[in-house]
């Protein structure tokens, strides 16, 4: 059980270090979660046989880094929209160039 634990730890801490640079930063918040939770049941498993706890720390090492940068980017990443009557009028004038080139097309039987 402490292995298993310790493999799925380490797979979900990974996982949520990578999410958590990636655009997707939102989502390593789950696997971060799961990674501490597997990390506790291991140190827990590891303290009652009196075994080594490297690997454990370094899953919450990064179950703490990935946490601190999803939490960082979720409070400083400002979604800014753009001036949307830029938008509208480029679209406009690529109707009204489209309109104009299927009213040059000839069409023959």
């Amino acid at each position: 059980m402490r292995k298993l634990s310790i493999i799925l730890g380490l797979i979900f801490a990974v996982l949520a270090v990578i999410l958590s640079v990636l655009p997707l930063y939102k989502l390593a918040f789950i696997p971060a979660i799961l990674a501490a939770i597997f990390g506790i049941v291991a140190f827990l498993k590891a303290r009652n046989q009196d075994l080594p706890t490297h690997v454990i720390q370094v899953i919450f090492l990064l179950a703490i880094i990935s946490l601190s940068l999803a939490t960082y980017k979720t409070i400083f990443t400002v979604a800014e929209v753009g001036d949307t009557k830029e938008l509208k009028q480029t679209e406009d004038k690529r109707k009204e160039e489209a309109k104009e080139e299927l009213e040059d097309i000839i069409i023959t039987d």
